[in-house]
Parts: C-alpha cells; structure tokens; sequence
C-alpha cells in the first residue's frame, strides 16, 4: 500500500490513464465542489485539471486518453448530466452530452473502441443502463426493469456487465 495524495482534499476515484502516465482523479479542496484533478503515477504533482461549477461524481479516460466523460450536477444537486472534456486543452469548455434525462448517475464506463459510454439512469429505485453513442449523441436503453448500476464493458466489447437488484 502506497500513500499518493497528502494534505490536497478529498481525493476520490482515481483511474489510471491508458498509458499509464498520469492518474485521473476528483477531488474536493476545501468547501468548494469535487473538480478533475491529475497527478503522475507515483502521486507527483497533484494538480487541478478542469474546476465546474459544481459537483463532479465520476470520470474516466477514453481510450485512446484525449478524453475525459464525467458527470456533473447542473441545475440541482443529485441531478447530473454528462460532459466530454478535451484531456489535451482543458481550458476549453467541455462539450454537453446529455441534456433532462432523468437521474442519471455516477456510473459511466467507455466501450473500447472509444465511440460510446454507458450511463445508468432512470427514477429512484428503477435504474437501466443505457448507451450513449458520440458521434450522434443518441442514447439507447439497453436495460428494463430492475435496478440497475455500475454498468462496464468487457474488453472486447462483445458483453456488459451491471449489478442488478431484482425480485
């Protein structure tokens, strides 16, 4: 066990990028909303990446690592949408993916090919999983029924996987 952040917040969620150069993580520094932090793999230089304007709950690498998907509280808390940050010009606006679609969460995962994510959402109690593709930005229900969570493609993007609460 390695200790790589001291004394910067509450880092949480780290993902290594495809390369294995950096360590993308969120973090929350003092009272303000958890941003997208981004620090060497041994902990070195833990900086701020991207700063919305309010809470960020998850991110992750694309797969070839010149984006970042996270999901971002917009007009309420607990009510996010997802965002697509360009790694390499953070200082750039992140493109909105997904605009009023009912509580979505933290879980996103991208497919290996790097041309659509999985995203949960759905009322309280009634997730599915849903694919959302990129390039059109359209969204497909791939679950119904359950509650469904934590939704991931395998690494060959021929299964996904998802926790499931069920009768």
């Amino acid at each position: 066990l390695f200790q790589l952040t001291k004394d910067i917040g509450n880092a949480f969620s780290p993902k290594f990028s495809p390369d294995g150069k950096q360590i993308l993580f969120l973090n929350r520094a003092a009272e303000g909303p958890s941003s997208i932090w981004l620090m060497g793999p041994l902990g070195e230089d833990p900086h701020l990446l991207y700063a919305g304007a309010n809470t960020i709950v998850a991110a992750d690498w694309s797969p070839d690592g010149k984006s970042i998907a996270f999901a971002m509280a917009v007009d309420q808390p607990n009510a996010y949408e997802i965002f697509l940050l360009d790694a390499s010009q953070p200082s750039q606006p992140p493109r909105r993916l997904t605009q009023g679609i009912e509580g979505i969460t933290g879980s996103l995962d991208w497919s290996p090919d790097g041309l659509s994510l999985l995203i949960c959402a759905g009322p309280t109690g009634d997730k599915n999983v849903f694919r959302l593709d990129l390039a059109s930005v359209t969204i497909t229900q791939l679950t119904f029924g359950g509650n469904n969570a934590a939704a991931s493609y395998s690494p060959d993007g021929q299964y996904i996987v998802f926790n499931s609460l069920r009768n």
